[in-house]
């Protein structure tokens, strides 16, 4: 019997209390996430409920006025946060940490997925599963494969943070006749199997001939193969070849290459080669399979899991009193690493910053310099400071633009900014300019035109390289005039480089 602590485990009871961080569900909270984020719907829900009556509506955006306490109901009664464990996690009967009891499982983390299917596979319970495998001709290229026994089960083992093709996987087994589908993938792969079996438009004869168990990965980031073949290979000159372990873990990409050697890169370094699904994404824990694994919340070595269906968790148990897995429960702080985790994935819906990451880049012409523009040629920096309107100065000192990023990329032969629009509000008919600075004349001069340019989010601009470069100019403006005009010298980029 479980006592009343051991019961919070499986119940949402326990997990509930886990939400009422107050400290954190303030107002600067809901300020960030909601209203400067722009997905506020001025119901004033903040506002009727605020106990300090400290909040006011200005021009339709809840505004602070009084002191904030941190209560936290303003966060919480709003009606485009998410608080509820269901609604972070979804449904799940229990939760445990738990890992491969078999020495020849060599896993990501715990190697309970593995070691759950080959259980299945020894016992007869199923007689395929889809799972993905790393290519054998091209390094870390993620491929989609149906295995039929613990052997070839084996060489799947480990995590491939690029998409895999597995419901073309799926119907080839189903297809081929087996009956029983053990189906392994990422949130947005087992929604789309959730989805046909619910929906079987077209697909009855299909899904009426398998029963599919869907074993759903927890998932915050996916990349482009490309894009880490270049990160890798082309930026760091570590061949993908090398790698022998790849992971996600405390913000960070680490790698394992060369045997023994590690590197670590803040994951916003990848940004640029995510999955642009991924902006979309709200599921961390494959909130519609029947088991969900991952490594959050539990301790290195071991997988955190949520069971979510009858069968998933006979299944379970079965596997750990056969000896194939040790698991334990999952405690409070595990627990609450993944809710955590969960709503940061569930915020960044809301967030334009991360859905609307854009890379705007140059494609240089033979010649190895921008197309014309309407000025083409050197032009006088006096020409561009005429065309300067009233109140430049006070919208300039409201720091519309930040520029986070300037530097030297692709083998140093592009310059990179990186801006976001720091406004909080969204920014219409923006010019983004680009020049080479010789002495007091702009040359080799780039334009584009943004149509609208959302709140917090990114946008990269690649410009090439001018020969013997000394400075660059980078000018902003809209409908009103400039909103930021800003030098750059060779030196200062790259001494912030070797920084």
């Amino acid at each position: 019997m479980l006592n009343e602590e051991e019961k919070g485990y499986v119940s949402y009871t326990f997990p509930e209390r886990l939400l009422k961080v107050k400290k954190l569900e303030n107002f600067g909270r809901l300020n960030q996430e909601v209203i400067r984020s722009g997905v506020c719907t001025a119901c004033g829900t903040c506002i009727s409920v605020c106990p300090e009556k400290a909040l006011v509506m200005e021009d339709e955006v809840p505004k602070l006025v009084g002191k904030c306490t941190a209560c936290g109901v303003c966060y919480r009664a709003c009606p485009r946060t998410i608080t509820s464990v269901k609604a972070l996690v979804g449904d799940y009967i229990a939760a445990f940490i738990g890992k491969s009891a078999l020495e020849k499982v060599k896993g990501q983390d715990g190697g309970v997925v593995t070691s759950l299917l080959m259980y299945a596979f020894d016992k007869g319970l199923i007689d395929a599963a889809v799972v993905t495998m790393r290519s054998e001709e091209e390094p870390w290229k993620p491929v989609a494969r149906v295995v039929t026994d613990s052997e070839e089960l084996l060489k799947s083992s480990g995590s491939v943070y690029s998409h895999s093709q597995t419901i073309e996987a799926l119907v080839e087994a189903i297809e081929k006749g087996y009956r029983s589908i053990a189906f392994v993938g990422t949130p947005c792969n087992i929604d789309a199997v959730a989805k046909m079996q619910s929906q079987p438009f077209g697909l009855l004869h299909l899904f009426m001939k398998a029963r599919i168990l869907k074993v759903g990965l927890f998932c915050m980031d996916s990349f482009s193969y490309e894009g880490l073949k270049e990160f890798f290979e082309v930026e760091q000159g570590i061949p993908l070849s090398s790698i022998s372990k790849m992971g996600i873990a405390a913000g960070k990409f680490n790698i394992v290459y060369d045997e023994d050697k590690t590197m670590a890169w803040p994951v916003k370094e990848l940004d640029r080669y995510r999955s642009t699904s991924c902006h979309y994404c709200r599921d961390l824990t494959s909130e519609k399979a029947d088991i969900s694994v991952g490594s959050v919340g539990s301790p290195e070595g071991y997988s955190t899991i949520l069971v979510r269906s009858g069968v998933a968790n006979e299944l379970l148990e079965d596997a750990m009193e056969n000896g194939y897995l040790v698991l334990e429960p999952l405690d409070r702080n595990g627990l609450k690493r993944v809710l955590n985790l969960a709503r940061l994935k569930k915020v960044q819906l809301y967030t334009e910053k991360r859905r609307h990451t854009y890379v705007l880049k140059y494609v240089p012409t033979t010649a190895g310099v921008p197309e014309p523009v309407e000025r083409r040629g050197a032009i006088p920096l006096a020409e561009e400071k005429a065309e300067v309107k009233e109140g430049i100065v006070e919208r300039a000192l409201r720091k519309l633009i930040k520029v986070s990023g300037a530097q030297f990329v692709e083998g140093g032969s592009m310059l990179r900014f990186t801006l976001s629009n720091n406004s909080g509000k969204p920014l219409n008919d923006v010019k983004v300019r680009i020049a080479h600075l010789e002495d007091l004349f702009e040359t080799n001069a780039w334009e584009t035109d943004i149509e609208t340019w959302y709140p917090f989010e990114e946008l990269e601009f690649a410009y090439p390289r001018v020969k013997d470069d000394k400075e660059y100019l980078l000018t902003i403006s809209d409908r009103r005039g400039t909103i930021l005009s800003k030098k750059f010298s060779v030196e200062e980029i790259e001494g912030k480089k070797e920084e």
